[in-house]
């Protein structure tokens, strides 16, 4: 790979890196019931999963095809639902415990990007929350917390609390983002290509190693939806 391409590889990594990180401890910290406030930091989030996925799969083509993937091959091979491309290429990389917490939320982001209703580029009328429970939709997550067994904990309630879901939903997004870019520095993926990433510690800090069970318990007992 010509150095110029690598250097942009890394410049995208960073970019991606960077706004998922600092740009989720921005709206995190802001009113995270707020429906505009939610919409923001789930499109942001699989904004910017989709370029870490497919900066992945394009040094993986490279590195098995000794030639850069072109932009029609990559359209005709990842499209843009995130969903799908977790299942077609990288869902062998995620161990088993996890991979129900992560399909489930890239499921949600896949949703929330997905045309329908007749628009071009969205998928409801943020001017008319009516028309989507952003609460509601989020708390689909609680669909595959509930099978980790919580003595005392009433899923009906967890299911309207927009904040818990939220949280939960980052936690299962932060691991996921690491084990993507944990596939380049740990060469599982590629032959070093992407390696000047100046974020390290952003993807070390505990992300690659969250216990999502644990975490997920731990925001359940911080909200005192059970005892």
């Amino acid at each position: 790979m010509e150095i110029i391409e690598k250097i942009k590889l890394n410049d995208e990594v960073i970019d991606s890196v960077f706004a998922f990180y600092k740009g989720a401890e921005v709206l995190l910290n802001d009113d995270k019931s707020n429906f505009d406030t939610i919409y923001a930091y789930l499109l942001l989030q699989a904004t910017l999963i989709e370029r870490l996925q497919k900066i992945v799969y394009m040094v993986d083509f490279y590195d098995k095809n000794k030639k850069q993937v072109t932009d029609k091959e990559l359209k005709n091979s990842l499209g843009h639902n995130i969903s799908d491309i977790h299942k077609k290429f990288f869902v062998n990389y995620i161990e088993k415990k996890d991979s129900i917490y992560i399909e489930k939320s890239l499921d949600i982001l896949t949703k929330i990007v997905t045309v329908k209703g007749g628009y071009r580029y969205i998928n409801f009328n943020l001017q008319n929350n009516e028309m989507f429970d952003m609460g509601e939709y989020i708390g689909s997550i609680f669909d595959v917390v509930s099978l980790i067994n919580i003595k005392n904990c009433s899923i009906n309630d967890l299911k309207k609390h927009s904040i818990a879901s939220l949280n939960i939903i980052h936690i299962i997004l932060k691991k996921y983002t690491a084990i993507l870019i944990n596939l380049l520095w740990n060469r599982k993926i590629g032959n070093g290509e992407v390696t000047l990433i100046p974020f390290q510690e952003l993807v070390t800090k505990g992300f690659y190693q969250i216990n999502l069970e644990i975490e997920i318990r731990d925001i359940l007992l911080k909200y005192k939806f059970y005892d």
